[in-house]
């Protein structure tokens, strides 16, 4: 038998107050986001590791978060759109590698051939970084962390050992600036979100794409034929999370989340580069035609780009042209 006392003064309000704390204690452990990515695949090593960190996040906010990952072509959301569904709290976070479209700044360290080592791109994106998250925060986006894949190269179904060998072909492209590339050589840029290039390569819509050993070129090796090893760019891939959801969570929350990104997103880009080269090896032993350029087509292509490097950021904004000149001078071209 239970007797329910009336209890009035002090303790009512003590009493009210920690069944309000209780509340709010269950809310904040029930949180749940949903999170998207453009990677289609779950054993591609960036979903891997997405799929780790937000494990972890869950483990170390002591179930005060929970992420849940939807692939790409999972939800009614096109590659170029995941910023945006941030930013509208379609999903709370999003791993968006096809962002210049919302940032254009972001579009800097990805000119094509101009950053030539690994080095040379987490020094330029220090500098780009600022411009970057000036630009989410317009559109009540943060930028939790990024990832960066291996430098990207050609791959193709049909022959392609050389520069020459691009015209007429249909190349999958991600961004603006790699199109522009594939135009300069002849061939025909085609924009495709991940989740559709198998189905477009297998069905002759396009013959090939822009890619590392370690994102997709291992994972479409038996549509490919082709790979041609120049390094048209490194690629980042944005961490991003809906301002409003992450202002909502405690501050102790923030801090923990934070470090969990950055431990992971770390681990992610070490993982890919220390694959690259060994898968690429695979692919040869199993039959890829490798190919390194050779010393002219690397001039050549060079001497394509620079005029581009120089002329890319007119009539783009003042941010973006200032961020531009500074990487210049840092990476020295």
């Amino acid at each position: 038998m239970i007797i329910f006392h009336r209890v009035g003064g002090k303790l009512a309000k003590l009493l009210t107050a920690s069944a309000l704390c209780l509340s709010f204690g269950m809310t904040q452990a029930a949180e749940m986001w949903r999170a998207y990515t453009y990677n289609a695949v779950a054993t591609v090593t960036a979903v891997k590791g997405l799929n780790a960190m937000f494990e972890d996040i869950k483990k170390q906010t002591g179930g005060q978060l929970s992420v849940r990952l939807n692939l790409g072509g999972t939800l009614p959301i096109t590659a170029t759109n995941i910023t945006q569904a941030v930013a509208d709290n379609v999903v709370q976070l999003g791993d968006d590698a096809f962002f210049v479209g919302s940032a254009p700044v972001g579009a800097v360290v990805r000119l094509p051939l101009m950053i030539r080592s690994m080095q040379e791109f987490e020094k330029a994106w220090d500098i780009e970084a600022p411009y970057l998250r000036a630009d989410y925060a317009k559109k009540d986006v943060l930028i939790l962390g990024r990832y960066i894949f291996p430098y990207n190269v050609l791959w193709s179904r049909k022959k392609l050992t050389s520069l020459a060998d691009v015209s007429g072909q249909k190349i999958r492209v991600i961004a603006p600036e790699q199109a522009d590339f594939i135009r300069m050589l002849g061939g025909i840029p085609v924009t495709l979100g991940t989740a559709e290039v198998a189905a477009a390569i297998d069905r002759g819509v396009i013959d090939g794409a822009i890619t590392a050993s370690s994102g997709y070129g291992y994972v479409w090796r038996d549509l490919l034929k082709y790979s041609y090893r120049l390094n048209i760019s490194f690629i980042d891939s944005l961490v991003l999370v809906n301002q409003g959801a992450w202002d909502k969570l405690p501050a102790d929350t923030r801090t923990k989340v934070q470090k969990v990104v950055d431990d992971h997103t770390q681990r992610i880009t070490k993982a890919m580069a220390a694959e690259e080269d060994e898968m690429t090896r695979k692919l040869a032993v199993e039959g890829m035609v490798v190919t390194e350029p050779t010393a002219a087509d690397i001039a050549i292509a060079e001497g394509k780009m620079a005029p581009y490097w120089k002329s890319w950021a007119n009539g783009r904004s003042a941010t973006t042209q200032e961020a531009m000149q500074k990487i210049h001078s840092a990476i020295g071209r």
